[in-house]
């Protein structure tokens, strides 16, 4: 083995560290800047998010409960601003907003801002309201779903309901046709299971962080949740309503950095061979 073919081998098996962080670095910054929308795997349970939407009838109710927090925000937050821009742009659906954390309508807001409505012709107190935090947490839940004019008379911002299109004929659980729910805690997400899907058989889709998946999975396979789902999967819901965003770059950020990881494996083996191979050689 001559000596310039042992400093080859050598190098690639010993690359700087901070030449191969460099590279991950840029596979993580470039999508985050630049989405690039790579083809991604959509799974049964998102596209059943997006049929359960896209089969609700013209003027059907949508309670959502904003029930993440800010450290949330970065999992959670994407996928709900998807699925807002989902039901702003199918339209003829009216979004009751609703907090059962107190970060709730500040991340109302700034989903809002995010989807902008009014670029789909939604307007405020017609096609959505936002009502505001509720203290309680299941007790809340019990109160909206058997009077929610009896638990309040405005909105988050003061305003009397009875001035709000939006509202017109929803009283309670059983003026609702849909319960959505993204949260990050788990009293949250179990208690619309117990609080509505019991006594009210609403039906209720389910966003959560993931590392919660696992505790939520018997409600959905016992039929009480019709489709449970991370924040983790915003890139799939951002794909099939075709607007790529946060979701779409984190996906892109992984997918990027995995092929960069098996790159490096693929290298060092082929290192480590080559020099076994020119040892023989010799």
């Amino acid at each position: 083995m001559s000596k310039q073919e042992k400093n080859i081998w050598e190098k690639l098996e010993n690359l700087p560290r901070e030449f191969l962080y460099g590279l991950l670095l840029i596979a993580f910054i470039v999508p985050m800047i630049n989405p690039m929308g790579l083809p991604l795997p959509v799974t049964p349970e998102v596209k059943k998010w997006y049929d359960t939407i896209e089969a609700l009838p013209s003027g059907a109710a949508i309670i959502i409960d904003q029930g993440y927090s800010g450290g949330g925000e970065p999992e959670c937050g994407p996928f709900a601003v998807a699925v807002y821009h989902h039901i702003f742009r199918k339209g003829g659906l009216r979004v009751i907003g609703v907090a059962t954390t107190q970060e709730g309508p500040l991340l109302w807001d700034k989903a809002m801002a995010e989807v902008n409505p009014e670029k789909y012709g939604r307007k405020y107190g017609v096609d959505y309201i936002m009502l505001g935090y509720f203290a309680g947490v299941e007790t809340a839940m019990a109160a909206l779903g058997k009077d929610l004019r009896a638990l309040t008379s405005t909105d988050y911002k003061g305003a009397s309901l009875d001035q709000y299109p939006v509202m017109q004929g929803i009283k309670g659980a059983t003026t609702v046709n849909l319960l959505i729910c993204y949260t990050t805690g788990g009293d949250q997400s179990e208690g619309w299971v117990r609080q509505w899907y019991t006594p009210y058989k609403t039906p209720y889709l389910c966003n959560v962080l993931a590392l919660m998946m696992p505790t939520m999975l018997p409600y959905m396979k016992a039929g009480q949740i019709v489709s449970l789902t991370s924040g983790a999967q915003a890139g799939q819901m951002e794909s099939l309503v075709k607007v790529p965003a946060r979701g779409i770059a984190g996906a892109d950020v992984m997918t990027f950095t995995e092929i960069l990881v098996s790159a490096f494996v693929v290298v060092g083996n082929i290192a480590y061979f080559g020099r076994r191979a020119s040892k023989k050689k010799a």
